[in-house]
């Protein structure tokens, strides 16, 4: 079986402290954490990190055994030549980020949600990827959280009418949340 190499820039959140946020969770699947996917999954190995913060690189590396630690995500390129980049940064930097790694010649890449702040981005980042050759993944989990399966069952099986529109509110960040 072949092995991606697996590179995550932004060591925050999602890429690995998530998971002790949702121990106790019943609408989350765990591992969900970047990190924890990339040692559940045979065929990844979580090959190298990146984060500006030397705190967030250090407590990275100490939880996950990883040695191949970068302050700069282009670099983080250039040295461990990984075949997937996992980008977990702040939404705001999501596009730019991804487009330089398109272009840095990383087969494919894990953008988190938000994809980007605008529909501008949004088409830079697929035009990158389409025009570098690169398979793109975003962040949009909702679909595996169990209250929204619950709620596609009851609409899937008429439960609750005839479907014309849906409304959803939470308090947090439209771009980021509601993907």
């Amino acid at each position: 079986m072949q092995k991606y190499r697996v590179a995550i820039v932004g060591l925050d959140r999602m890429a690995s402290p998530i998971d002790q946020e949702a121990i106790d969770s019943s609408a989350i699947t765990l591992p969900y954490s970047i990190a924890a996917a990339c040692q559940g999954i045979e065929s990844l190995e979580l090959a190298a990190g990146a984060d500006v913060l030397t705190e967030k690189r250090e407590a990275f590396g100490k939880r996950w055994g990883v040695t191949a630690l970068y302050e700069d995500y282009l670099e983080i390129i250039a040295q461990e030549k990984p075949d997937l980049v996992a980008i977990c940064t702040k939404g705001e930097l999501h596009a730019e980020m991804a487009i330089r790694v398109a272009e840095a010649g990383v087969p494919m890449i894990y953008l988190e949600k938000a994809m980007a702040c605008s529909m501008l981005e949004a088409d830079a980042v697929l035009k990158a990827c389409h025009a570098n050759n690169v398979f793109l993944n975003t962040g949009v989990l909702r679909r595996f959280d169990s209250r929204y399966r619950q709620a596609r069952q009851w609409i899937a099986r008429g439960e609750i009418g005839d479907l014309r529109a849906g409304v959803h509110f939470e308090n947090r960040a439209l771009y980021v949340w509601h993907v």
